[in-house]
């Protein structure tokens, strides 16, 4: 069959847009990155309501596709053992744990943990970060890619049943405890230490297991404690540090575009900004303590307390610079840390 020439022209420029086409994929968006960030908490919990799910949509929101932040709650996929490992094994990518929770993995990250030095949150997040940005805490993060840390304040004491208005109405008792320095404290003054995970306090509690339990406030409105303590002494027993985490082999692994939006969402300034949300939700959870009939809420005696700083604080103090090699200095470099975060808040 005769073809004219320009009838020819038009199926050779045809042909030749149709290879194109197959050759050149056809612009599309692309899929943003997936990273699940595990919580280990019940989806209700403050810290999940505060901070880690707004920070998750914010990092989304601003990734403009590129990453997609999937919150995923409860025990069962993350937990206060585990969570380390999930990570490791890219069960999660991201998780939330407290590093106290895991002693023999983060050795120096619990000098935040000691206790009788006073602070807020937000000062333990000052002082902690510029610990870490010195490279102190080098040696037990090098696997990981911290995102934020969340800091809390000092530990309160809370007993079942019974007066608790002295540090000496803890002998004889049997006292849950949350760091191997609040073990110490403890047996210092003639209790039992226990060693039990938090969301295990209120049946322990009710059923006599134990008699107290050293904790801050921000743990009542989550756990219920309210319903199974009474009297409460409020005094420097020690903080905590947790982080919200990635490996670092996974970190790298990401893209330019992902790793961005997580750079601008993540390090000291999140961090302290957490640490002031962290000292709001401590102060509610003293005031709602302190408004229940039949709870008690005293502050430790400042002769006490300074008694305790000058004779049992150096016993823990002297058990903690023992643990590793550089112990003793970094256990002053906190101190001084802290110091100078008090100063900077106006807290002394």
């Amino acid at each position: 069959m005769n073809m004219g020439r320009n009838a020819l022209k038009r199926l050779s420029l045809g042909l030749l847009l149709a290879a194109s086409t197959m050759l050149v994929p056809v612009s599309a968006s692309a899929e943003p990155e997936r990273l699940m960030l595990g919580t280990g908490n019940i989806p209700i919990h403050p810290l999940n309501v505060r901070v880690i799910i707004p920070w998750a949509e914010k990092v989304t929101a601003e990734s403009n596709g590129a990453l997609e932040l999937v919150v995923r709650h409860g025990q069962m996929l993350v937990n206060g053992e585990n969570y380390v490992d999930r990570i490791t094994d890219d069960v999660v990518q991201i998780a939330w744990g407290m590093m106290a929770l895991q002693p023999g993995r983060f050795p120096r990250v619990l000098v935040s943990s000691v206790p009788f030095i006073e602070g807020s949150a937000e000062a333990t997040a000052i002082a902690f970060c510029k610990l870490y940005e010195d490279g102190s805490f080098d040696a037990d993060l090098a696997e990981f890619k911290p995102l934020f840390f969340v800091p809390f304040p000092q530990s309160s004491i809370h007993m079942h049943e019974g007066s608790l208005t002295s540090l000496a109405d803890l002998a004889g008792k049997v006292v849950m405890v949350g760091s191997p320095t609040a073990a110490e404290v403890v047996t210092g003054l003639g209790g039992t230490p226990l060693s039990t995970p938090l969301y295990d306090h209120y049946q322990a509690l009710q059923l006599g297991t134990a008699n107290a339990n050293i904790i801050p406030f921000t743990a009542f409105p989550a756990f219920n404690l309210q319903e199974v303590t009474s009297s409460h002494l409020v005094a420097p027993m020690g903080g905590a540090v947790g982080m919200v985490f990635m490996s670092r082999a996974r970190w790298d692994a990401l893209s330019p575009e992902a790793r961005a939006v997580l750079e601008a969402n993540s390090g000291c300034d999140v961090t302290r900004s957490v640490g002031a949300i962290v000292d709001q939700w401590e102060a509610e959870g003293r005031a709602m303590v302190e408004g229940l009939d039949g709870h008690t809420v005293t502050d430790i005696a400042p002769e006490e307390l300074a008694t305790l700083q000058a004779d049992l604080a150096e016993t823990v103090y002297d058990s903690f610079r023992g643990r590793f090699d550089g112990a003793p200095e970094l256990l002053d470099q906190w101190k001084a840390a802290m110091t100078a975060a008090r100063a900077e808040l106006g807290q002394d």
